[in-house]
């Protein structure tokens, strides 16, 4: 959170709307029909709206599948070679988003999410809290409840990068 309210930055562009208008303008952004790549996606449809406390499931994507795990239930959807998936936060369980990527963008979605990594630390809005093998995994400071944990991570099989962002049962 900026003294503008939210700021969605990309080597592209950089969109700052105030606090209150933040998430319907990510919703009007995702709903725009602009080719994103995996990065903006992730950043659109996952962490700009989990930081708001303001996640939701798109209404303007067809559901690839819906699933039930544990009580909570998540649904998954495809737009173009990237795969997202929002949980519904059922059952007391905490909301989580994440897209997953493989093949040529899975390069520039690494990059992109190690950039800003580095900058969220540099804000001070986030402290690394693990580094497994080509990935981090970074926490919200004191700016947000429940914090929430930010990863990147990569499989080996298949070279699949996967971005996530999750509450967590922390508070600051």
């Amino acid at each position: 959170m900026t003294k503008f309210g939210v700021c969605i930055t990309s080597a592209k562009r950089r969109l700052c709307v105030g606090q209150v208008a933040g998430p319907l303008w990510v919703v009007f952004l995702a709903a725009s029909g602009a080719q994103a790549g995996a990065w903006e996606e992730f950043e659109t449809r996952c962490l700009v709206p989990m930081e708001n406390v303001a996640l939701v499931q798109p209404d303007d994507l067809r559901h690839d599948k819906k699933f039930k795990n544990d009580g909570d239930t998540y649904s998954t959807y495809r737009i173009g070679d990237v795969k997202l998936a929002i949980s519904d936060g059922r059952a007391n369980q905490p909301k989580w988003c994440r897209v997953t990527l493989r093949g040529e963008q899975a390069r520039e979605l690494m990059d992109a999410g190690f950039e800003w990594s580095a900058r969220a630390q540099a804000d001070e809005r986030y402290n690394l809290i693990g580094e497994p093998v080509l990935g981090f995994v970074v926490r919200s400071t004191q700016w947000r409840e429940p914090k929430i944990d930010v990863s990147l991570s990569m499989q080996m099989k298949g070279g699949q990068f996967t971005l996530r962002v999750e509450e967590t049962d922390l508070e600051s």
